[in-house]
């Protein structure tokens, strides 16, 4: 009886990590972060990867954003908008998250970063609770400089961009800092003080796994 070789080969399963993106433009300030993360973060996710389901302008609102998040394979949510200790608002001032008042699969499993007002004082640490491994936000107002403005947005971009390139919370942050600390740097070598001083602020205010501790999160968190 001739004995026959059977070959076995490795099939290796990936799922598409998807993001989802609420942006608010609706006015100046919101406006301005909006056309920079445009330019320069959602091309960058894409290019390493990432699915990114987009709820900008009009559809950043609740009743849009809220099956969204709930959906499979959804690891990451990012977006910019305004918002106060413990909501985070979409277009026209439409609540997309409250505290207390979503539902836990929103945030479970999840890494969230949103530029935005003091969110990171309650918002952030109950989607902790709720599951979420990693918020990255800001525990008092975000303030930028008009002529000025990309290198706040670059600042904060960063932790999307660190992220896609699968790093953890904690080296996130690390990169992120050092950032924050070379622009803040040239600012002041450049005698623009008072600028230099506002993003020196929202550094130290930034609040995450390794700028706080556990309520935002975990340090080891990362994107598979």
């Amino acid at each position: 009886m001739a004995s026959r070789r059977i070959r076995t080969r490795a099939v290796e399963l990936s799922l598409e990590v998807t993001v989802v993106a609420i942006d608010s433009n609706y006015e100046p300030v919101t406006k301005a972060a909006y056309e920079y993360r445009e330019r320069h973060v959602y091309p960058y996710l894409t290019s390493k990867g990432f699915r990114i389901n987009k709820f900008q302008g009009t559809l950043a609102r609740r009743y849009y954003v809220a099956p969204a998040v709930r959906e499979p394979g959804v690891d990451y949510i990012t977006g910019v908008g305004h918002g106060l200790s413990d909501l985070y608002t979409g277009d026209q001032g439409d609540v997309v998250f409250r505290q207390g008042d979503y539902h836990p699969d929103e945030a479970a499993g999840k890494i969230v970063h949103l530029l935005s007002c003091q969110t990171a004082r309650e918002l952030g640490p109950d989607f902790v609770q709720s599951g979420c491994r990693a918020y990255f936000g800001y525990d008092v107002n975000f303030t930028f400089y008009p002529d000025d403005q990309d290198i706040f947005f670059e600042c904060d971009s960063e932790i999307d961009k660190a992220f896609a390139d699968g790093l953890s919370a904690d080296k996130v942050y690390a990169r992120v800092k050092k950032l924050y600390d070379k622009r803040i740097a040239e600012l002041y070598a450049a005698g623009k003080l008072y600028v230099a001083a506002a993003l020196e602020t929202d550094r130290d205010h930034l609040r995450c796994p390794s700028a706080g501790g556990s309520a935002w999160g975990d340090p080891a968190a990362k994107l598979s």
